[in-house]
């Protein structure tokens, strides 16, 4: 058997259990990229329909709270599983003892950001422009949906204020706190924040790398660790980001069959998507965002907690979303 990593050796022999009598693991591999938690690739036998299964668990010693309650990943997955127009991977088993983890169908597709893949995977432009469509439609249709009719009724509403608190705390611990781009932004967003209009369910990394495909058909939106219910723009300008390789200095392409802004915005609005009179605003959040989770991300590797040489390329553009932000204001 492939061993967990950090999981502890009791790990496959609590998987078992969860899943039921009969069950046997007979292989357990972690699963490459993430920040927030463990993502494991299991094999086993005795689980009905069920060969391989993915299972996420809190990264041991630490507290399963914030991005790392796996278990709050599942509810929000569970709630979601009736609804067609979003597709979400199926929860099969969990467990609440510590280390908590969740069990989930193994979907197929695969997940790419192909303005940011480094690998630069082949993709015909046609395609790609279908996948943006259908993203779209998937964002329009979680943001359509009424937390309270799915059980979320007691999930707090976050201000965008409350957001904007997230991501400047966020470049603190980065220690991007003194860099002037990132103060003038800011104060900036500080200085004229704009009320939360319609709370909505908010996926908080929805992206194209964050919703598997098969062709150009979504198989499951995945990656839940930072969901809330809060202002949908929110979500929406963050999005906007990964439209343009410029802000990717030194690491993005231009992929052809990538829509601009524009023509999201405009296919979000057909989709039935709410775009609100502040979307400024919340595209320059969106780009503070994005520029405080490179940053942190990348803090987590120049300190050696987190070893990803990739992230030591992102000064730049940390720098250019920064400055993307002020220009959104200020436009």
């Amino acid at each position: 058997m492939s061993a967990p990593v950090a999981v502890g050796e009791d790990f496959a022999a609590r998987l078992a259990a969860a899943a039921g009598a009969g069950v046997t693991v007979t292989a357990v591999d972690v699963m490459p990229g993430g920040h927030s938690g463990l993502t494991h690739r299991v094999a086993l036998t005795g689980l009905p329909r069920h060969a391989e299964v993915v299972v996420k668990s809190t990264p041991p010693g630490r507290d399963p709270v914030g991005r790392h309650d796996v278990l709050r990943q599942a509810r929000i997955m569970q709630a979601l599983g009736p609804v067609a127009a979003v597709p979400v991977p199926e929860v099969l088993f969990a467990d609440d003892a510590p280390p908590p983890f969740f069990a989930t169908a193994l979907a197929p597709g695969v997940a790419l950001d192909p303005v940011i893949d480094q690998e630069r995977t082949p993709v015909a432009p046609e395609e790609l422009d279908a996948r943006w469509d259908a993203a779209i439609g998937v964002m329009a249709a979680l943001h359509a949906l009424e937390p309270a009719a799915l059980g979320l009724a007691d999930e707090p509403a976050r201000e965008p204020g409350q957001e904007l608190a997230v991501w400047e705390a966020t470049m603190r611990a980065a220690r991007f706190e003194d860099d002037p781009l990132s103060a003038r932004l800011i104060a900036a967003l500080r200085a004229d924040v704009p009320p939360l209009r319609h709370p909505a369910i908010v996926h908080g990394d929805f992206r194209l790398g964050n919703i598997l495909f098969d062709g150009a058909t979504p198989t499951a939106l995945i990656d839940w660790e930072i969901w809330s219910v809060g202002e949908p723009a929110v979500e929406l300008g963050w999005f906007l980001s990964f439209t343009d390789a410029a802000n990717f200095p030194g690491v993005g392409r231009d992929v052809e069959g990538t829509p601009t802004s524009t023509e999201v915005l405009a296919r979000y609005g057909r989709a039935g998507g709410d775009l609100c009179p502040e979307l400024p605003w919340f595209l320059a959040l969106g780009c503070l965002k994005l520029a405080a989770i490179q940053a942190h991300n990348r803090r987590r590797h120049l300190d050696g907690r987190y070893h990803d040489p990739y992230q030591a390329l992102l000064a730049p553009s940390i720098a250019r979303l920064l400055q993307a932000g002020v220009e959104h204001l200020e436009a």
